[in-house]
């Protein structure tokens, strides 16, 4: 079961109107896969990661900074991980729900994915994964979290009175969406650690670390 929500723009009245149509898909999959193991495999990883990778690194506007996780997504693809095979299924599954419910074909895409890793008082500031001709579809699955919520910008819309979609976060949700829309999240303000798993998925092979889905 899936939820669509849509970002449309009204019909123009004059050639120069901003005409856009933007989705965002919503899943519950916490029944198909043990987060609270991807959680601990996530963090078994994450100071072997941040020990391997000390340069070249790039927190893609998030503000995360250099000390994270988030910032070596360039040096991995946690789905090459063989821990994460049964997630891969599902994301898979996802997508293909998707692209059905919006009646398109489904086509063979790769997928590259990431893990962020956020303690108390840290916040992944707004930041867009793809504008080029290419864009396709951003992810974002929330492996752990206390009371916190991811806000989706409609790109047309974002200094006078931004138009804000939020979702808020609950663990085994999978959310799909158009890859140019901004997007940031609340301050986290847990005690544990609030973990998610972002992904870029590309009708063309990028880089060395995509997987085909």
């Amino acid at each position: 079961m899936i939820n669509v929500y849509q970002i449309k723009s009204e019909e123009p009245k004059t050639p120069f109107a901003p005409v856009y149509n933007y989705y965002i898909c919503t899943a519950d999959i916490s029944t198909l896969i043990d987060f609270n193991n991807i959680k601990n495999v996530i963090l078994k990883k994450e100071k072997e990661i941040i020990e391997k990778y000390d340069t070249g690194l790039n927190d893609a506007y998030t503000e995360l900074g250099p000390n994270s996780l988030t910032s070596r997504f360039e040096h991995y693809n946690i789905f090459d991980w063989p821990e994460m095979f049964n997630l891969k299924s599902a994301v898979k599954s996802i997508h293909h729900m998707f692209l059905s419910h919006l009646q398109l074909e489904t086509k063979p895409v790769y997928v590259n994915g990431w893990a962020n890793v956020m303690r108390k008082g840290e916040q992944i500031k707004t930041h867009i994964h793809n504008t080029d001709e290419t864009c396709y579809l951003g992810g974002h699955i929330c492996v752990a979290c206390d009371q916190s919520s991811t806000f989706y910008i409609n790109p047309v819309n974002t200094i006078n009175d931004p138009e804000i979609f939020e979702i808020e976060n609950k663990v085994g949700q999978i959310t799909l969406f158009s890859n140019c829309i901004p997007h940031y999240t609340s301050k986290h303000s847990g005690d544990s650690e609030r973990i998610t798993m972002a992904f870029d998925m590309n009708i063309v092979k990028k880089g060395n670390k995509n997987v085909l889905l």
